[in-house]
Order: C-alpha cells, then sequence, then structure tokens
C-alpha cells in the first residue's frame, strides 16, 4: 500500500538521518547568526518602533541561550556537564558570601559554555567553515553600508539612543556624540585615526553597532585564517584579508596588536607554543604590574595608558575582591583581569584556565592551532577589556567554532584509529601474519 501512494523508493533510515542532520545545522547556523547580530536588530527595532529598554537585551540573551538547550540533549562528555555544575555552585557560593547575586558573572560564563557544547554536538570544522564565511559577508556588507552612507545606516540604526535606553551612559557626560554613535565610534580630533587616517575619524561597528567588537570579531576571523593548513590557503586568505578590512575600518589597535601576535604564533613550532601559552596570562598580569610601575599607573587614552590603568587596579585590589568573597568595588571597564578576578575569584578563574587547557583539541593541527589562538585572544584581550571577552555577539561564534573543531578533531582521531585498526586486523589474517 506505501508502494503505491509512494512510487518511489522508500525513504530509508540513512536518508532520513542526514535530512534531520541538515535541519538540525540550519538551526545552528539561524541561531548563531542571530547571536552575531542580535545588537543590530534590537537597535533597528527600538529606532523604528520605540520598543526596547532595559531588559530587552536580557530576554533576548535568555531567548537564545534556551534556544541552544535542544543542542545539548546529544551525549557530551562528563566533564561538560561537570563544569556547568561547578559554574552554577561557584555563583551561588559567592552570591551567599556577599549576601548579593548578580547574574552577569554566571551569564558570561553559561555563553561560551552552551555554545562550545553546541559545536561539540552538531558542528563540524565544514560547516563552521561555511557559517563563518556567511557571517564575514554579513559584517562586510553593513560595515560598507555604514562606512558609505553613515547618514542613511544611522536612520535606520539611532545607536546612541538604542543605548541611553537601555541604561547605558549618560549624555550629560559626554559619553555620546550628537551623531547617532557611541563616543568610541568617532576618534577624537586630538588623537586621530591609527590606521587609514585618510579615511576620517569614523570608525565602523557594522552589525556589532560598536567598532570595538568589530575589532574583536576581526580578531577570531583571522585566528580561524591562521589556524588552517597551508594546503588551504585560499580559505586562510579570505579570512585574514578579511580580517585586515575589519581592522582597517574599526581602526582597533587591539586588533593590530592581536593579529600581529597570531601571525608570530603561525611560525611557531605547535608544541613549544602551547607549553610557552599556559603561564601566558600569569606572565602578563606580571608584566602589567611592571607597566604601572614605569609610569605611574596614569591613565591616557593609549595602549599604555590603558595597561597601566589594569595594572594600578591589580595592585590595590584588595584579598576579598581578588578572591570574590567581596562585592566589586566598581565596574571595572577596560580593565579585564580585575573584572574576571573580581566577578569569578582567583580559585574559578585558575580552574576556567586549566580546564581550558583540559579541552579535547589535540586531534589535528588545525584544532591545536585555533585553540592556542584563542589562548592568545583571551590573554590579550583581558589586558584592555572589562567584559568584552563575553560579549554575547563575539563570545558566540568564538566558541561554537573552536567546538565544531574539536568535534571535527575527535571524528578524525577515530576514523584515524579504525583504519590503523583494519590495517592491524588485515596483517593478522595474511597467511603467516602475526
Amino acid at each position: 500500500m506505501l508502494t503505491a501512494l509512494y512510487p518511489g523508493k522508500l525513504p530509508s533510515a540513512a536518508v532520513s538521518q542526514a535530512r534531520s542532520g541538515e535541519l538540525t545545522l540550519g538551526y545552528v547556523n539561524a541561531l548563531v547568526l542571530l547571536a552575531v547580530s542580535h545588537q543590530l536588530w534590537l537597535c533597528l527595532l527600538y529606532t523604528q518602533f520605540g520598543i526596547g529598554g532595559k531588559s530587552t537585551v536580557m530576554i533576548a540573551e535568555i531567548v537564545m541561550l534556551a534556544a541552544a538547550l535542544p543542542l545539548l540533549l546529544k551525549r557530551l562528555p562528563l566533564g561538560f556537564y561537570l563544569a556547568a555544575a561547578l559554574l552554577v555552585a561557584n555563583a551561588v557560593t559567592l552570591a551567599l558570601l556577599r549576601d548579593s547575586l548578580d547574574p552577569k558573572p554566571l551569564r558570561d560564563l553559561l555563553v561560551p559554555l552552551v555554545f562550545l557544547g553546541v559545536g561539540m554536538n552538531v558542528g563540524g570544522e565544514g560547516n563552521a567553515d561555511r557559517l563563518l564565511k556567511r557571517v564575514v559577508w554579513l559584517v562586510l556588507a553593513f560595515a560598507m553600508f555604514e562606512f558609505m552612507a553613515l547618514g542613511v545606516f544611522t536612520r535606520f540604526f539611532d545607536i546612541q539612543s538604542y543605548y541611553l535606553a537601555r541604561g547605558v551612559g549618560d549624555p550629560e557626560m559626554g559619553l555620546y556624540r550628537p551623531d547617532k554613535l557611541v563616543a568610541s565610534g568617532m576618534r577624537p580630533d586630538a588623537i586621530g585615526r591609527t590606521l587609514a587616517a585618510f579615511l576620517g575619524p569614523h570608525r565602523v561597528s557594522s552589525i556589532f553597532i560598536e567598532p570595538v567588537s568589530l575589532g574583536n570579531f576581526a580578531v577570531i576571523c583571522a585566528a580561524w585564517g591562521l589556524a588552517k593548513a597551508r594546503e588551504q590557503w585560499r580559505e586562510a586568505a579570505f579570512f585574514v584579508t578579511a580580517a585586515a578590512v575589519m581592522t582597517v575600518l574599526s581602526d582597533s589597535r587591539f586588533a593590530t596588536l592581536s593579529i600581529g601576535v597570531l601571525l608570530l604564533l603561525r611560525l611557531v613550532p605547535l608544541r613549544g607554543a602551547e607549553t610557552l601559552l599556559m603561564p601566558l596570562p600569569f606572565l602578563c598580569v606580571g608584566a602589567l604590574a611592571l607597566i604601572a610601575f614605569a609610569t605611574g599607573g596614569e591613565y591616557s587614552d593609549s595602549v599604555v595608558g590603558r595597561l597601566a590603568l589594569t595594572g594600578r587596579t591589580l595592585m590595590t585590589m584588595g584579598g576579598g575582591e581578588l578572591f570574590g568573597f567581596d562585592q566589586p568595588a566598581r565596574r571595572y571597564f577596560d580593565m579585564g583581569y580585575p573584572y574576571v578576578l573580581a566577578n569569578f575569584g582567583l580559585f574559578a578563574c585558575l580552574w576556567l584556565w586549566a580546564a581550558f587547557w583540559l579541552l579535547p583539541a589535540q586531534g589535528t593541527p588545525t584544532t591545536r592551532r585555533f585553540h592556542a589562538c584563542v589562548a592568545v585572544y583571551l590573554v590579550l584581550i583581558l589586558c584592555v577589556s572589562g567584559s568584552s571577552a563575553f560579549a554575547f555577539k563575539t563570545s558566540a561564534v568564538l566558541w561554537y567554532l573552536l567546538g565544531s573543531l574539536i568535534v571535527s578533531s575527535e571524528t578524525a582521531l577515530r576514523e584515524s584509529a579504525g583504519a590503523v585498526a583494519s590495517v592491524e586486523r588485515r596483517g593478522i589474517d595474511r597467511p603467516g601474519g602475526g
């Protein structure tokens, strides 16, 4: 009867499974694209319809995290669930010690954990490659729109009003400019553009609606390209070139420095680089303290000035704040290491760094290289930025990419082990074999 209704061949279990996999990947791709660009669409919603406020972003992030949960239902390593339990336990313990609960530190750690799990469950290098290319083209398209027609762009995306509606900043304090961009959207005349001065003071933000995040995304793209094998030089060139364009458009000093470091890292033998990178956060903290001591800790809107401020802050933090027992004394803008110590506690920071190096990322050279690049990115961004390392719009895609490489790496290891076992069995089965 079924044959009469369906004259062709009935779909096999393999075909059904393939279709299910395609639907799942489509769902994942849509989720990551939304995670990367959601601030742009929320800004559009507020600009055109006046819908939005302080809770809008929080609700959107909760919805996206909830949407990712079904993708975590497949089997994951026990360590993943243990990590999630420890993060929640650490947040509850610190909340009890402080007699107050701030959900943001827990959210900062859940975003990387959830999207790492999504990548490890339903990711893969091929899909991650295609997805990142789509994101790059989307970013470049909006970047050129903003750069070529800023007045039209801000007519649709009034970034200044959107941030003020969220309660971020005070216009009377000069944090926002009349051009409807955030303060960092224009370089002051006294400082000027660092890269390609002929482009003018405007720093492009694209779908991230702030140039800092565009610069951070450029570093992620460069890391992905530089992790590629030599025979994948075309793909590597695409991502590195795109990263260079985004760095120039956003005039990101952090991206310029970080991509330079990643280029040097690509020339270092991989195994040696991993060993050297493990103590890097401690070396950075020591270097920050030395910079603060040498400069007197005076702040200036320069790379050295921001490093000096971070170093001075680290040296003046009390023991209770370093271990996370006391309520953070302030928000720690542009000071990543004080931010993570005050909000997560020293013990949690040490455990998280160790857990990062325990990830099963040693299967293929590409995975090892990208893992090392992510380590460098995290270590460097904590020197000059507060919570940018945990921004949903860049953190989600970064950790999805790493998770996707890990699952591809594990697949490659299983296939390699299976091939070796097959060869050994053939050798045993031959006459006179083993």
